[in-house]
C-alpha cells in the first residue's frame, strides 16, 4: 500500500461524518495518519520569486496539491511553519509573506487588500497553480474572501480562519503610526491583545519576535486597508468548498460573525475551538486535525 493510501485511510478512520458545525478535535491525541507536530521532520525551504512589481518570499514543504497559506495584519509566514508538511504527499504546503512583510520586499505602497489579491494570483500564476486551496488567517482570510469573489474560478477550496466580512477595527488612531506611535508599539499592542489574558507567553513570543520584519507604513496601511473592508451580503457568490474556523473567546472576529459567514456561504462548515483570535498557536494540534479533515473531504 503507498504513502497516499495509507494517508487517506488514516484519515477516513478519524474523520467518518461532518456536521455543518463542530468544535475542534481534542488536542493531545495523536490518530493514525497524522504526524504528530512535534514529530514533523519535513524542514520548509524558503525562496524568493519576482513578480511583476515585486519580489515575495514564500516558504515551502511537502508534496501533492498545493495549498497556499496567507498570514494576518501582525503575523507573517513563519505561523503557518508546523503545517506546511502536515498534509504531504497528499498536499504541500506554500506560505507566503505577503508585499511589505517578512522576508518579502518592503514596495513604498501596496500593503492593502485590493493589491494582496493581484500579488496572490501573480504568485499562483508564477507557480503554474491554477486552482489551489486557499487558507487566510485574519486580514489572510479578508484578502481570500475578495479573491474568491473577484477570480473564482482559481479558488478549489477556502479555509477562512478568525476573520470578518466587515471593517476590522484594531486601532483607533491609524494616521498616528509611526509619529509618534512606532510600529513595534501598536503591533505589540494588536498581538498581545489577541491572546486571552494569562496566555503563556511562548505562546505568542515567536509572532513578537517577526514584528521587526515589517515598517509602520505597512502596518498603517493594512490596518486602514482592514478598517474599510466590507464583503458582507457578497459571499452568496462564492461556491467552492469553505471551511471557517472561529476562536469562542475571540473578541474582534468573533463567534456570531463566523456563523454570519457560514450563513452567507452554502454548504460551508463552521469549526469553534476554544481559544482567542491565534487557535494554531493555542491549539496546533486541534487546527492541523480540523484542517486535515477539510482537505480530506476535498478527495473525495
Amino acid at each position: 500500500m503507498n504513502r497516499h493510501r495509507l494517508f487517506v485511510l488514516g484519515l477516513l478512520i478519524l474523520f467518518a461524518g461532518c456536521d455543518e458545525t463542530s468544535t475542534a478535535p481534542p488536542s493531545g491525541q495523536e490518530v493514525s495518519g497524522f504526524p504528530s507536530t512535534n514529530q514533523m521532520t519535513a524542514q520548509p525551504t524558503r525562496r524568493t520569486l519576482s513578480l511583476d512589481g515585486v519580489t515575495l518570499s514564500i516558504l515551502e514543504a511537502g508534496t501533492g496539491d498545493p495549498v497556499i497559506y496567507v498570514h494576518g495584519v501582525v503575523t507573517t509566514s513563519n505561523i503557518f511553519l508546523k503545517y506546511l508538511a502536515a498534509y504531504s504527499p497528499a498536499y504541500r504546503g506554500i506560505a507566503v509573506d505577503l508585499r511589505g512583510y517578512g522576508d518579502s520586499e518592503k514596495t513604498p505602497t501596496g500593503s492593502n487588500i485590493s493589491q494582496f489579491v493581484k500579488d496572490l494570483i501573480a504568485l499562483a500564476d508564477r507557480l503554474k497553480i491554477e486552482k489551489p486551496v486557499w487558507v487566510g488567517v485574519s486580514m489572510g482570510g479578508m484578502i481570500l474572501q475578495q479573491l474568491a469573489l473577484e477570480y473564482p474560478s482559481r479558488v478549489k477550496a477556502l479555509v477562512l480562519v478568525s476573520t470578518t466580512d466587515g471593517a476590522m477595527i484594531l486601532d483607533q488612531d491609524l494616521p498616528s503610526i509611526g509619529n509618534p506611535r512606532t510600529n513595534a508599539e501598536v503591533s505589540k499592542k494588536i498581538l498581545l491583545e489577541s491572546f486571552p489574558a494569562g496566555t503563556d507567553q511562548k505562546l505568542y513570543q515567536p509572532l513578537l519576535d517577526r514584528i521587526p520584519t515589517w515598517n509602520a507604513s505597512v502596518l498603517r496601511e493594512a490596518l486602514t486597508s482592514m478598517s474599510v473592508f466590507n464583503t458582507h451580503g457578497q459571499l452568496s457568490a462564492i461556491t467552492a468548498p469553505t471551511l471557517i474556523m472561529v476562536g469562542a473567546k475571540d473578541d474582534v472576529a468573533t463567534p456570531t460573525i463566523a456563523a454570519g459567514i457560514q450563513a452567507q456561504i452554502t454548504g460551508s462548515h463552521l469549526v469553534r475551538f476554544e481559544t482567542g483570535h491565534f487557535m494554531m498557536a493555542e491549539d496546533p494540534d486541534g487546527f492541523r486535525k480540523a484542517l486535515g479533515k477539510f482537505l480530506h473531504s476535498l478527495k473525495k
